[in-house]
């Protein structure tokens, strides 16, 4: 049985795929303006962690679905990636928002 040759697409990922890598980085960049957020901006480092976490992961996304062969080096290395973004930040964000409960809770004594 002989198998067909792999065949790189060069065009980048479908249509779908782009317009809504696109769609997450504007709602991500909305989310970075919004004074609604999962940790409020008024918290120091944990406020902010989670837009620059969203924004950058959304451009990541971006960035590989537009590059035109999709079966690149860099694809799959930003596929992983924002996985490692999305974990880490959320790990950090846990941790940081503990340590700042931990504080209050010192504090309220």
């Amino acid at each position: 049985m002989d198998k067909e040759p792999e065949v790189l697409d060069m065009n980048g990922a479908s249509s779908l795929q782009k317009g809504l890598a696109v769609f997450f980085v504007i709602m991500s960049l909305l989310y970075t303006v919004s004074p609604i957020d999962l940790a409020p901006d008024a918290i120091p480092v944990v406020g902010w962690l989670d837009d620059v976490g969203f924004l950058v992961t959304a451009t990541m996304n971006a960035v590989q679905q537009f590059t035109k062969d999709q079966n690149s080096a860099m694809v799959k290395i930003l596929k992983y990636a924002k996985w490692f973004m999305v974990i880490a930040v959320v790990i950090a964000a846990l941790l940081l928002g503990g340590l700042i409960a931990a504080i209050v809770a010192l504090i309220m004594k």
